[in-house]
């Protein structure tokens, strides 16, 4: 299979795991995330992703290739361009003053941590759930694997290289 068609089929597979997850109802956001990565960090799926930046076509390969598939029903429409929001200042940025979660404030927005600790002996929030006026929600949590907190500095290293790289 070539590298075109193993990433394609990763990237398939991985909007159907995303798909399912903004379905209406209850949310496992670890389950969401190790299915993630039991699809694009797989060897051969890494191995292609390689092979094309390699070959000096990686980013360009890759959004080729995602805006080629076909969007799935479930899918909510992606905009068309990024909104034009002037910078946030300082007082409005989320703040948290004891740095562990526990005074977490967002003007405009409710925000509630959830299930402190975790595989480190500290008292950082594993979940943080904002809710915006209108009731929209969205949960931040660590990458993690199996359990365990995955190190995503070479993955935002790597998406930064991508991004400079335009």
């Amino acid at each position: 299979m070539t590298a075109e068609k193993q990433v394609l089929e990763a990237v398939d597979r991985a909007q159907a795991i995303l798909a399912r997850y903004v379905e209406p109802g209850d949310r496992d956001c670890e389950r969401t995330v190790n299915d993630l990565l039991d699809v694009l960090d797989r060897d051969e799926v890494v191995a292609a992703v390689e092979e094309l930046e390699r070959r000096g076509e990686a980013v360009d390969e890759l959004r080729r290739l995602l805006d080629r598939s076909p969007p799935s029903w479930s899918l909510p429409p992606r905009n068309a361009a990024d909104p034009d929001l002037p910078p946030m200042p300082p007082e409005k940025r989320p703040q948290d003053p004891g740095m562990d979660g526990s005074d977490m404030r967002f003007e405009g927005y409710r925000v509630e941590t959830r299930e402190h600790a975790g595989e480190y002996p500290d008292t950082m929030p594993q979940v943080i759930e904002v809710t915006d006026a209108e009731g929209r929600k969205a949960a931040y949590v660590p990458l993690s694997r199996d359990g365990k907190v995955v190190e995503s500095s070479a993955v935002v290293d790597k998406l930064k290289q991508c991004e400079d790289s335009d």
